[in-house]
């Protein structure tokens, strides 16, 4: 009871109730990075570096996050 049941083209996930908002909270912080990232790719930046982010990569979006809101 209370579980969430996330289904989508790639699959499914059971998130336990008590995980949800560490889960969602997560599930933010990846997606903005992965946006981040495709906005590199599309401005030039070589993927090698970008996904995963490496040290320099991963101070960079760090200080771009820093100016979202």
């Amino acid at each position: 009871p209370n579980d969430v049941v996330v289904i989508d083209d790639d699959g499914a996930v059971l998130i336990p109730q008590a995980l949800l908002s560490a889960v969602v909270d997560a599930a933010v912080q990846q997606e903005r990075l992965e946006g981040w990232i495709m906005g590199e790719v599309q401005a030039g930046t070589p993927l090698p570096g970008l996904y995963p982010p490496n040290a320099d990569n991963q101070a960079r979006y760090e200080a771009w996050a820093k100016t979202q809101p």
